[in-house]
């Protein structure tokens, strides 16, 4: 696409030749400073420091930058500074590569009789729809995904290969689950008494709002009585699990290879951050963050930001870790002291 037809379905402005062709996109920040960069490829700097790292932008193809920027550059598609992140969004939706697929039923995919399958849905070879359940408007069910009896899958959603909804579960509209994403396994729930061990059953299920993203090969389980919820525009990483009866609030982001235990609610606009493990029954507040390769083993207050294990506020954290830094000094002050008090000690 040439550089004035791509400003205009970016909705932004652009500078030099009007039907300068633009065929791809570059990583500006993987290239090294003295690499020679491509010609008809866009490129994104939206900050100075950007820009002096690669002093030799300016033979690039075109830039999309913003307006404090855009002199630099001889080809230019300019963003203001508050939209420049939506812009790269659009220049990337235009780019993409992903394959699409014509509405319809594979003959080698697996619908039960009773499914309910809207006629503009794609549903791939190898999938299985089973008893009762039912494919929104306009979703697409990769290979070897399956949906379970009863479940529901909301409209614009995306089962990549291999998701698993479980019975009853509910999956909102505009969903994207990735390769191998369980919804509604059973939780881990167990009594034992001497010599047996029982499994509780888990007869509740799963519901995710609208525009859910889940990463590859994250799970969530189904409640024990009633529903594990995860909000609206709610994200999870890859490797995340979510353990039954959680609540999961609206825009919470919560980062790869996290485990949030059971009954754990999260309110919304949290931040979970990676590798953190958060002990069942508790709450993170709303706003509240999390810093990666913490313990929480305490509900976490509104708005403030925890690390550390056990997670601490990361004001009483920082305290504490510069106290830390000193402990060599102060053990060696204190044996001195032994040491003198020792010596005046009557034999």
């Amino acid at each position: 696409m040439n550089l004035e037809s791509l400003s205009r379905l970016m909705h932004v402005e652009y500078r030099g030749p009007a039907g300068y062709e633009i065929d791809g996109v570059r990583d500006i920040e993987r290239l090294k400073p003295d690499a020679v960069l491509e010609a008809h490829k866009a490129y994104f700097i939206e900050s100075p420091a950007v820009l002096k790292r690669h002093p030799n932008a300016a033979s690039a193809g075109a830039i999309l930058t913003i307006p404090a920027l855009a002199e630099q550059f001889p080809r230019a598609l300019v963003a203001p500074a508050a939209a420049i992140r939506l812009a790269f969004i659009a220049l990337l939706r235009h780019f993409d590569r992903a394959p699409a697929f014509a509405a319809g039923v594979s003959p080698e995919a697996r619908v039960h009789p009773t499914a309910a399958v809207e006629a503009s849905a794609t549903v791939l070879p190898g999938a299985v729809i089973m008893e009762h359940a039912v494919v929104g408007a306009r979703c697409v069910i990769h290979p070897n995904a399956v949906i379970e009896p009863y479940a529901e899958i909301g409209e614009d959603s995306v089962l990549h290969p291999c998701v698993v909804i479980g019975h009853h579960c509910l999956v909102g509209r505009g969903n994207l689950l990735h390769g191998g994403v369980v919804i509604g396994a059973d939780g881990f729930g167990f009594f034992d008494e001497p010599g047996q061990r029982h499994k509780i059953p888990h007869i509740g299920n799963v519901a995710l709002g609208d525009h859910v993203e889940i990463g590859a090969s994250s799970t969530v389980d189904r409640a024990a009585i009633e529903t594990t919820r995860i909000g609206d525009y709610t994200k999870l990483d890859d490797q995340v699990h979510v353990g039954h009866n959680s609540q999961i609030g609206r825009y919470v982001y919560i980062v790869g290879n996290t485990a949030i235990g059971g009954s754990v609610v999260v309110e919304d606009g949290a931040m979970i951050s990676g590798m953190v493990i958060v002990k069942d029954h508790l709450r993170i507040g709303a706003g509240a963050i999390v810093m990666g390769m913490s313990g929480v083993a305490q509900d976490c207050e509104p708005k403030t930001a925890y690390f550390g294990i056990p997670a601490r506020p990361a004001r009483q954290m920082h305290k504490m870790n510069a106290a830390l830094e000193r402990l060599p000094e102060l053990l060696a002050k204190v044996r001195e002291l032994e040491e003198k008090l020792a010596g005046k000690t009557p034999a």
